[in-house]
């Protein structure tokens, strides 16, 4: 018999005797074992209904407790996608971009509070992101090419982000990485990149405003979870922030 098992058994055959004990002084003082009886088979009637409320409360928190440790190692799993896919994709595209106005607070992010976060994560909610490829008619092939370089190059990262049945708790990252791999897919059937037009640019701006909307505000939530749980690992993300062209990796 393991040690546990006889700590269990020597525990068991204790309250057994202390209940022995009390009832037998009890019928020995009082000398009513009718009352007794009554009463122990009125808890013994309870004992059901305590399992039950105390069954309901377990499963609660335990499922509480799972969902929030679930939720916790997506949260984490974010950190790979940005270092991966997420934190390149937003440089190309905030380079691009036309409208910077609405992530120009983004470069002085490391002064902020869980306040600052809170509003900014309103704010993107509220209202989209505006977005539109300010890119010279000579260089729109370069641009595309690198940006299906990119998405292309890191597909099967993305598609096995996707085959975690856990995302489903998070709809917001689910639809960032549905609407890039639609991106991927728009830019993978346009074999020749030059041939795209003007009209078909605008298609494609679509596409990348969508993308770019969702993962402006996922980053702001990473980052959001980073400064309350890990405060230590988002000085590494200030320093390599894709908002700030000035931003250096290096400490200085």
């Amino acid at each position: 018999m393991s040690k546990r098992m006889s700590w269990k058994v020597k525990f068991s055959i204790v309250m057994v005797a202390l209940i022995i004990i009390i009832y037998g002084s009890n019928y020995l003082v009082l000398g009513d074992a009718e009352h007794i009886i009554s009463y122990v088979w009125t808890h013994l009637g309870f004992i059901p209904v305590d399992i039950l409320i105390v069954a309901f409360l377990l499963d609660e928190i335990i499922e509480k407790k799972e969902k929030e440790a679930m939720l916790e190692k997506l949260d984490m799993l974010m950190s790979t996608f940005f270092s991966e896919v997420g934190n390149e994709l937003i440089s190309q595209l905030s380079a691009a971009n036309k409208y910077k106005a609405d992530t120009e607070n983004l470069k002085s992010i490391k002064n902020w509070d869980q306040k600052d976060f809170d509003n900014k994560l309103a704010e993107i909610k509220d209202k989209s992101i505006d977005f539109s490829a300010d890119i010279p008619l000579e260089n729109r092939e370069e641009f595309l090419d690198n940006l299906r370089d990119l998405l292309v190059d890191k597909r099967e990262f993305i598609i096995n982000l996707m085959t975690n049945p856990n995302l489903l708790e998070k709809e917001e990252f689910t639809g960032l990485i549905t609407a890039i791999l639609h991106l991927d897919e728009e830019l993978e059937h346009r074999k020749d990149l030059n041939l795209v037009t003007d009209a078909d640019f605008a298609h494609l701006n679509g596409d990348m405003q969508r993308v770019y909307n969702r993962l402006v505000h996922e980053w702001v939530y990473y980052l959001k979870y980073l400064h309350k749980h890990y405060p230590y690992m988002i000085a590494l993300i200030i320093r390599t922030n894709p908002f700030d062209e000035t931003a250096d990796v290096y400490v200085n």
